[in-house]
């Protein structure tokens, strides 16, 4: 007996000890809280290209408005997982954030065993900075015109044409799976490591379709090097008026624009909550800003905080359904 009391009172001690070393860590990131930021901030981006340019523009502004350097730190790898999980194992303190996507936060976590994150309970939703339209293009050497002509080639011969993308499960591949599945086409995905490997292929006609950003897609739309047929999104896109978009062409598919927001770890002491989504939202209403994203290609966004976190979560399901549908896997 007097040996299972000292147990008993052992392990009280230990309890005891733990809840107020939890309850110390709390009240030190409290005390934190307060006199944030006072040192530079770590913004994380799980991609280079188009994702680490719009982190420069956020840092260089967040940076001024918050009176510290906001650092852009580069994590790529494992479609955008690797930084997203840094940032939900980050100390949840505001001095590491970042860049969260619509591959990162909607699709690859459907794909990737324990990436590292949940997407519903890892983050603190900060804002939704920019979305892309993206549009559906061809390769001239296909010799259609209309978006009606493409489809009908196309069911015309299943299974022989071949649409790229830069990656099994990103954004990319996904919509062009929506579309399919819509309209009802049997095609063959060719994964490439890059965008701009799958515009050389499809100018070359090694893939003669695949849907983009139009930001990147534009300047070879331009060019005459590659066929746009339709955008996504409502309306016209004024760089490209005289190309409808999907509903215009009566097709039953909603394809979601591409998503670049941002997020910091779960959690964080709700001072620095607050005067982060204060900046946040002050950069997305400033029309410098939005200007500066709008010269990068992207349309710039006003949704921040919980309504960011309903609109990433809703576009998870839209695509976890389509991978669990459609059976993709990471080879497919």
């Amino acid at each position: 007996m007097p040996m299972q009391s000292s147990g008993r009172r052992t392990a009280l001690v230990r309890i005891a000890a733990g809840a107020g070393a939890l309850a110390l860590s709390s009240g030190r990131l409290l005390a934190q809280g307060t006199t944030w930021p006072d040192r530079p901030i770590t913004l994380i981006t799980p991609f280079g290209g188009a994702v680490d340019v719009l982190a420069r523009l956020i840092a260089a502004d967040l940076g001024s408005r918050l009176g510290q350097t906001v650092i852009v730190e580069q994590k790529i790898g494992g479609s955008g997982t690797i930084g997203m999980a840094a940032v939900a194992r980050a100390r949840p303190d505001g001095y590491t954030i970042g860049m969260g996507t619509t591959t990162s936060l909607t699709s690859a976590p459907h794909l990737i065993k324990n990436p590292g994150y949940d997407v519903e309970k890892s983050f603190t939703y900060l804002g939704l900075i920019q979305t892309s339209r993206q549009v559906l293009t061809v390769s001239p050497k296909l010799g259609v015109d209309t978006l009606q002509d493409f489809i009908a080639l196309a069911k015309s011969r299943p299974g022989t044409l071949n649409f790229g993308s830069s990656g099994v499960g990103n954004s990319i591949h996904l919509a062009v799976e929506q579309f399919n599945a819509a309209v009802g086409i049997k095609a063959v995905h060719v994964p490439f490591k890059t965008g701009n490997e799958t515009d050389t292929a499809m100018i070359a006609g090694q893939v003669q379709y695949t849907i983009a950003s139009l930001a990147t897609s534009l300047p070879l739309i331009q060019a005459g090097r590659i066929k746009a047929l339709a955008v996504t999104g409502e309306g016209r896109d004024p760089a490209l008026p005289n190309v409808p978009n999907l509903g215009e062409s009566g097709l039953p598919v909603r394809i979601p624009d591409q998503l670049f927001g941002m997020v910091g770890p779960a959690s964080m002491p709700a001072p620095v909550t607050s005067k982060l989504l204060k900046a946040v939202a002050d950069m997305q209403a400033d029309p410098a800003f939005q200007e500066s994203v709008r010269r990068t290609g992207g349309v710039p966004s006003l949704v921040h905080g919980e309504a960011f976190r309903k609109l990433a979560l809703g576009d998870s399901q839209t695509w976890g359904d389509l991978i669990k549908r459609l059976g993709i896997t990471l080879s497919s």
